[in-house]
């Protein structure tokens, strides 16, 4: 938009329960072969067309309205310019579109601060800045995991007072004020301002001409009867392998069956398999996952990681700048060597869109089929909104935020699901259904969200992956501490932020 300058801004994260499909003039991938490429040069999603609560004669006056954004990710929420991209157009109108309805300047502040190596810096820009009384952003773009940590520093609003910000919408992460709220205060948000969440929610893609040439057909099918199990994963990984080295291990050198690309992406098994790391109770938040289910649960995980044939777990991450080894997973995963890879759902975009070989989405497996549903996760370093105490004018900032999440909700989200990611990158009817359940299966776990700020308890869990038994020993151990941990932070809260 105007004024445009090189740090960084702010984003948020994305719907649950997005209104229905598109109508009939849009094409879908119902219309395209499995190994035919979509032609979705002249296609359009048709706009949702749910309307905010904004009052119709809010105008501001030319005034601008600064986000503060990571530079690296920063197309999930803002285009420069329009260069022909779908999303990338349709991103760009949104912010137009706003600026002229409230009459104001949206600036975005970009900044480096997406990978390791940058986040500390990222983050302490915006609390020198605020410490200093200084009004420089109206809201700063923050991992949902580094949120629930700068939170305690007291240098957010309690976006629940904000007067334009209505939660009830759809296209916010559903019950945020329960699910991840702290005594009646909430000093983030997450939704369809950013593509973040939708575009970091943990998936598996599967190689299909490598499943049909060893006789496996139908993964979408046991996925929709309810049969897509950790079990069942581990008994496609047995079916496929082949130690090619003859070195009684499986690693890059071989056929895989199941690979995790990334060291953060087992924390997906934790919702996908039903485990709840805390749960309310008579109003309080209280650790929930010190259960025999779970230990269950780890034991299968640990037996699918250790146990089983033709599974490798990655211990790099794509969150390093440097990240050869998780490149050479995905160009394994492209050559047709590994049969199903853990992912995140934008890696058919940013990773896979060249890829020759038809592949298909799935959710991350169930624990069992006696599990009734379904569960997806988002990465916490999905984006989320806070708006610092510094801000000078809160309600301006708070209506920007409405109708951009509004406008993106109906604009730019039927664009990115429907056309790129249904029609562009995915090329079958099956998965397009995937996506829809993967989608519709979101869940913001309490634990998962502030885990960097009260102990790291989702690291409890996966530790207990590589040890066979361990995990009621180590729950008990750090049960205690844990409960501590919780307390003292939710003490700081209540002292330190505004209510």
């Amino acid at each position: 938009m105007k004024n445009f300058r090189a740090l960084t801004a702010l984003t948020l994260c994305i719907l649950l329960f997005f209104a229905a499909a598109c109508s009939d003039k849009a094409v879908t991938s119902d219309t395209a072969g499995l190994n035919e490429e979509p032609d979705v040069t002249e296609t359009t999603a048709e706009s949702t067309g749910v309307p905010d609560s904004l009052p119709p004669d809010l105008d501001f006056g030319g005034e601008t309205v600064t986000f503060y954004y990571r530079e690296e990710v920063s197309d999930e929420f803002h285009a420069e310019t329009e260069n022909g991209d779908i999303v990338n157009d349709a991103v760009y109108k949104s912010m137009l579109n706003v600026e002229e309805r409230l009459n104001v300047n949206i600036d975005v502040i970009l900044r480096k601060g997406h990978y390791v190596e940058s986040r500390q810096e990222y983050m302490d820009n915006i609390t020198k800045s605020v410490v200093a009384g200084e009004d420089l952003y109206d809201f700063v773009d923050l991992m949902i995991g580094n949120a629930t940590l700068m939170m305690q520093n007291g240098i957010f609003a309690n976006l629940l007072n904000n007067k334009y910000i209505d939660l009830s919408k759809p296209w916010y992460i559903p019950d945020m004020e329960n699910t991840v709220g702290l005594d009646n205060r909430l000093y983030f948000i997450s939704g369809d301002a950013s593509l973040g969440y939708l575009k970091c929610a943990f998936c598996c893609y599967y190689n299909k001409q490598m499943a049909d040439s060893y006789g496996i057909e139908g993964l979408e099918k046991t996925v929709e009867d309810g049969k897509w199990t950790l079990d069942k994963l581990m008994e496609l990984s047995q079916t496929v392998s082949e130690d090619l080295n003859s070195d009684g291990k499986y690693n890059l050198d071989d056929r895989l069956g199941f690979v995790i690309h990334d060291s953060n992406h087992p924390k997906g098994f934790i919702a996908s398999c039903g485990i709840n790391l805390y749960e309310k109770e008579d109003g309080e938040w209280k650790v929930a996952f010190l259960n025999e289910r779970s230990a269950a649960v780890v034991d299968k995980i640990y037996q699918l990681k250790k146990e089983t044939d033709g599974v490798f777990f990655l211990k790099s991450t794509n969150a390093l700048s440097d990240h050869a080894e998780y490149d050479s997973f995905t160009s394994k995963f492209i050559g047709g060597e590994i049969l199903v890879m853990s992912a995140e759902l934008d890696d058919s975009v940013s990773q896979l869109r060249d890829m020759d070989d038809p592949f298909g989405i799935l959710p991350f497996p169930k624990y069992s089929e006696e599990q009734p549903s379904y569960h997806t996760s988002s990465r916490n370093t999905q984006n989320s909104f806070s708006m610092p105490i510094t801000c000078s004018n809160p309600d301006m900032a708070g209506a920007v935020m409405e109708a951009l999440s509004c406008e993106k909700y109906n604009s730019v989200l039927p664009e990115y699901f429907e056309v790129a990611l249904k029609t562009k990158y995915i090329r079958d009817s099956d998965s397009a259904k995937m996506y829809d359940l993967i989608r519709s299966t979101m869940v913001l776990d309490f634990g998962y969200t502030y885990a960097n700020a009260i102990g790291s308890p989702d690291w409890l869990v996966l530790s207990c992956f590589d040890k066979q038994g361990q995990f009621a020993s180590s729950a008990e151990k750090n049960q205690k501490k844990l409960d501590q941990l919780l307390e003292k932070y939710i003490t700081s809260i209540k002292e330190s932020c505004p209510e």
